[in-house]
């Protein structure tokens, strides 16, 4: 019982400080956010309209959710902005494009969104641990 309550403790607190972990956690409640808003602007808006509006809300909500939360920066200043600022733009271009190169083969502008998801997360955890929110 008293070995169980350790391990539980070192597990609990093992992924507490895990990057990769709460960049996962995180991750998941800012593209379900993100992606709810590109799926509705997709109705209604072209794909170059509705990835920019997109990536705006993705660009205030995650410089601050990753920044305190997964890599636990203690102070946010206009360097660490412009740096993710900068590789924003470069993911909003990026996304733009694969959904426009996806769409032109006769998939749903909606569908080839969900389909670059995971591409655009490994970018992003890459650039943000090694560039955006280095220590």
């Amino acid at each position: 019982m008293i070995k169980e309550n350790i391990y539980r403790k070192k597990l609990i607190f093992h992924l507490k400080n895990n990057k990769k972990v709460l960049f996962l956690i995180y991750g998941l409640v800012n593209v379900l956010i993100t992606n709810f808003l590109l799926q509705i602007f997709l109705l209604f808006f072209p794909i170059f309209f509705s990835t920019l509006i997109s990536q705006i809300f993705n660009l205030n909500f995650g410089f601050y959710l990753y920044g305190l939360k997964v890599f636990k920066v203690k102070f946010l200043g206009k360097k660490i902005y412009f740096k993710y600022l900068f590789f924003h733009l470069f993911l909003w271009i990026l996304n733009w494009f694969l959904i426009n190169f996806i769409y032109s083969y006769n998939i749903s502008k909606n569908l080839a969104a969900l389909l670059v998801v995971p591409f655009l997360a490994l970018i992003s955890f890459v650039y943000q641990k090694n560039i955006v929110f280095i220590k």
